[in-house]
């Protein structure tokens, strides 16, 4: 693959020279596959999830000889869209020949009741359900569980954003999914999701299907010592010097954040030959600009005292006990119950998260709009 015109990539994954370390969970992913154990990675949105995963399988194929398969079921709102989405990554990993679509992929299709058509314009295939009955999703995952079962190479399958089937109105998805795992114990499985209560709620939960049925391990930031090697390294190789004093900036910004950092990099990577204080305000405020069409859609999204709430807590980032009489008369909000209640939507939404008995916004380019804009 062509080397990126610039170092610090925001979308999918290039090499592992734009790839910022995660050691530990490396040897942790490559463990588990090693011993033949299940595993869970989640992590909050935008914490380079993806591209550890991608990462680690190249790793698998590269030094293990491993067939490695990516699913991403972030679109998926029923079994039958999941299904749909785990053969077209199927597709595109193994139904490619020199005639157009190869015999064992057809075979596949004509099992789970599915066809397949290309678009005239890009070429792209387009899967749709036939008109007969729609086989059980047992009976399809049982037959696409087979067709990987075949494959002469062990093969590791990644299932991303993995939540997503804890919301199908279907309440035998979780049930379905967890016996697919069972009964192809030749398959390992990498199972990771976004949404951090629903993950746990579904792996840790004793009354939940895949309760103790994977090794879990939750992503965190890749700490300071560790990411400023690999911003430094890359400015310097490019002549563009950069002072600790920026990279500390950077990090308290972006609060860790592995997009953040990367967005604030790349963006001041492309602005300045030598970066300074000022170059990287101007990147600050060019992010926060650009995004300010999605913030006015949280406040429309939003009750008054939501986004009031909101606002206080970015302002006081981490907010402990945003309940008390002080937070309440900083910020003018209501009466504690109102803002509890505020307080409870925001972390079911997931647009406020709750650490170590403080609580931040999740969206961190958010979180300092509403600073600068109190």
């Amino acid at each position: 693959m062509k080397a990126p015109n610039n170092p610090f990539v925001l979308t999918g994954y290039v090499s592992p020279e734009y790839f910022c370390n995660r050691q530990k969970e490396l040897s942790w992913l490559e463990s588990n596959y090693l011993n033949e154990r299940n595993a869970l990675l989640y992590s909050w949105r935008r914490m380079g999830k993806t591209a550890l995963i991608r990462h680690f399988f190249r790793i698998l194929e590269k030094d293990h000889g491993v067939e490695t398969l990516y699913i991403d079921l972030m679109g998926a709102q029923s079994m039958p869209e999941a299904i749909k989405a785990i053969t077209q990554a199927i597709h595109q990993r193994y139904g490619h020949s020199t005639s157009g679509i190869s015999g064992n992929i057809g075979k596949l299709l004509s099992r789970l009741g599915m066809t397949v058509t290309f678009d005239p314009y890009s070429g792209f295939p387009k899967f749709s359900f036939g008109l007969t009955h729609l086989p059980p999703p047992e009976q399809s995952l049982d037959a696409i569980g087979e067709f990987l079962s075949k494959r002469k190479k062990s093969l590791v399958i990644a299932m991303d954003e993995f939540q997503q089937i804890g919301y199908f109105d279907d309440p035998a998805a979780e049930p379905v999914f967890r016996a697919w795992m069972q009964g192809f114990p030749g398959l390992r499985f990498v199972y990771s999701g976004s949404q951090r209560n629903m993950m746990r709620a579904m792996f840790t939960e004793q009354n939940r299907p895949f309760y103790k049925s994977v090794q879990i391990l939750e992503l965190n930031s890749i700490p300071e010592k560790e990411y400023f090697p690999f911003i430094r390294g890359h400015f310097t190789a490019a002549g563009k010097p950069i002072e600790e004093e920026l990279l500390n900036e950077i990090y308290a910004w972006s609060r860790g954040q592995t997009y953040a950092i990367q967005l604030v990099c790349n963006k001041l990577f492309g602005l300045a030959d030598n970066p300074r204080k000022e170059s990287l305000q101007q990147v600050f405020s060019e992010i926060i600009e650009q995004e300010k069409p999605v913030f006015a859609n949280y406040a429309r999204l939003l009750t008054r005292n939501q986004w009031e709430v909101l606002k206080a807590i970015a302002l006081s980032e981490p907010a402990t006990n945003p309940q008390s009489k002080e937070f309440l008369q900083n910020h003018r909000l209501g009466a504690a119950s109102s803002v509890a209640t505020a307080l409870k939507t925001l972390i079911k939404k997931e647009l406020v998260i709750e650490e170590n008995d403080s609580y931040l916004l999740h969206d961190v380019l958010l979180a300092n709009w509403l600073r600068q804009n109190p």
